[in-house]
């Protein structure tokens, strides 16, 4: 009978982790590389699977792999801040304040009705703006793949994802706070 427990156990630990890893690696690649997202993404289950962090109900396992792995990444991103000979200082620092924004936005980007006034916002971009935009954030493109199929250099890419960044938090203000309140 404990086998039968166990192997139970051991099957849906299973299925959680192929459901929402190839999400959660996804989610931690937009933030560090690949190499150290896939670590992340690991760990995370490792250290949940020992409090049992399982046993919860799906919606909230989910909040909870999202969370974890966020702040694993925040805590990678600072680690190699220190490293400073290897990393660009003001990259590292965009990809802290996405992760900021998305923190801030958990619950509401969730919603259908505010994923579409985003895209309205994206829309009032400049063209440029919302092709690069597009590109990283919905088609999932690195910054380098990005400046390789439009011609441009990387710290151009870079630049535009951050005014971007910078402007949509300018215009989306206003409705990320009511929906906090709502």
């Amino acid at each position: 009978m404990r086998d039968t427990v166990v192997q139970t156990e051991k099957s849906y630990c299973q299925h959680i982790y192929l459901t929402y890893a190839p999400m959660l690696l996804h989610f931690a690649e937009k933030f560090v590389s690949p190499f150290f997202a896939e670590d992340i993404v690991h760990d995370v289950f490792l250290k949940l699977w020992d409090k049992q962090v399982f046993r919860l109900p799906e919606e909230e396992l989910k909040r909870i792999l999202y969370v974890a792995v966020r702040n694993a990444c925040l805590d990678n991103l600072r680690r190699m801040d220190l490293e400073q000979d290897f990393i660009d200082r003001r990259t590292i620092q965009l990809k802290i304040d996405e992760l900021d924004f998305f923190e801030a936005a958990d619950e509401q980007i969730m919603r259908k009705d505010l994923i579409d006034q985003l895209m309205k916002k994206i829309a009032e971009l400049p063209e440029r703006s919302q092709e690069v935009f597009r590109m990283s954030y919905l088609e999932g493109m690195k910054a380098a793949e990005i400046a390789d199929q439009l011609g441009i250099s990387t710290r151009t890419v870079e630049n535009l994802l951050y005014r971007s960044l910078l402007q949509l938090r300018k215009s989306c203000k206003d409705f990320v706070f009511l929906i906090l309140f709502l």
